[in-house]
């Protein structure tokens, strides 16, 4: 069913002009003064950023606040106390609503996170985030209302539906299939790439779904030439994102498709991996009991109509207008708060012409490659 929720707000930033107009004096004045105050007044605004996902035990809010002030903005933002709020001044809470009933409520509590980049222009490693642990989790079925006083008066809202993931919406590649293999090239006379085809139904509450491919990789590391001196091993995972899908609606029941070139998982590894003599690669884990390699997982990662909307306006500008539209769904302030799910298939396998030309191919025969299947001519000796 189509939510109803937190009005969206749309707005263009404009710039800012300030035109000074000198004194005029048909009389002969002396002058005027030139002095300009650049600081205008202005509001703290909290801004708001979460998003709930049903599968995950604790959930997070992290909020922020605008500022203001004399000097260089940004040695500003490298202080602590000019986008945070002071702990005991917020109060936080969160309910579970079925329609006009409230479930389950709770108040939020504030801790420290040492995870933030300190390579950007604000203040790291550490960062003030809110959290709350929802005994039996979220209920997908339900609406979220988040609500955010602070001592000032100030007050902020915001209301989110969530996505369903119920299993089984994936068709292709089929989950609980233990020996399914991807097959991304096909040897004879000639080599070609067959188009690997992924379906799945949309579920209620989803508007957008990004598609990608996580590829287990075992590099590795020799102290020789010879590949005889092992010095250390490393679990990777290879990202190959395959862009995105949205839904007609958010009510679920849509069949969606994506088809991608069987060449693009060599071109992912060629462009991702390094070449080096010194490194040697293994592709997946053998699954002793049902005798398959397994290396890739199909991700489906879910955003809601919120999370959908924010991730349109703010992807990368083509075009000669430059400006964008700032979005919102916080009441009361700015950020956005929304839902996200995630579904996949994992521990997929792949054919022995996917391993083949991985190793022998122009273009990833340098990387090294093997599998752990020991019943292969393509054997990790």
């Amino acid at each position: 069913m189509k939510r109803t929720g937190m009005e969206r707000k749309f707005s263009i930033r404009g710039t800012g002009v300030l035109v000074a107009l000198g004194c005029l004096s048909l009389w002969g004045a002396t002058g005027c003064s030139t002095d300009i105050d650049l600081t205008a007044p202005y509001e703290r605004t909290p801004v708001v950023f979460s998003l709930l996902e049903a599968a995950q035990d604790t959930q997070w809010v992290r909020i922020n606040r605008t500022w203001l002030g004399d000097g260089n903005q940004f040695d500003a933002a490298l202080e602590q106390d000019s986008s945070e709020y002071v702990a005991e001044d917020l109060t936080v809470g969160m309910e579970e609503r079925f329609g006009d009933q409230v479930i389950r409520t709770w108040s939020l509590q504030d801790t420290l996170i040492e995870n933030k980049s300190t390579d950007g222009i604000f203040y790291g490693p550490k960062h003030q985030m809110w959290f709350f642990v929802p005994e039996g989790g979220l209920d997908s079925d339900a609406e979220y209302d988040f609500s955010l006083d602070i001592e000032d008066g100030t007050h902020a809202e915001a209301t989110t539906n969530m996505i369903a993931t119920q299993a089984g919406n994936i068709t292709q590649p089929p989950p609980g299939v233990s020996n399914f293999k991807f097959g991304f090239a096909s040897i004879g006379f000639q080599t070609t790439y067959p188009d690997i085809t992924f379906k799945w139904s949309s579920t209620d509450g989803a508007s957008q779904y990004d598609i990608s491919m996580r590829i287990h990789v075992t590099e590795r590391i020799w102290g020789d030439l010879a590949h005889t001196q092992l010095v250390d091993e490393v679990e990777r995972i290879v990202e190959w994102p395959m862009g995105s899908l949205r839904t007609d609606s958010d009510e679920g029941g849509e069949v969606l498709q994506k088809e991608v070139s069987g060449e693009r998982f060599f071109t992912t590894l060629a462009t991702q991996l390094e070449q080096d003599p010194y490194i040697t690669r293994v592709l997946g884990t053998w699954d002793e009991d049902v005798q398959i390699a397994r290396a890739f997982d199909f991700i489906l990662t879910i955003a809601n109509d919120e999370l959908a909307t924010y991730l349109e306006i703010n992807s990368p500008v083509t075009g000669v207008i430059q400006e964008r539209p700032e979005y919102t769904n916080i009441s009361g302030g700015l950020g956005l708060f929304a839902s996200r799910a995630s579904q996949g298939v994992y521990g997929v396998g792949y054919t022995t012409s996917t391993i083949e030309h991985l190793m022998e191919g122009d273009a990833t025969a340098a990387l090294n490659f093997c599998t752990p299947n020991p019943f292969s001519d393509f054997f990790c000796d």
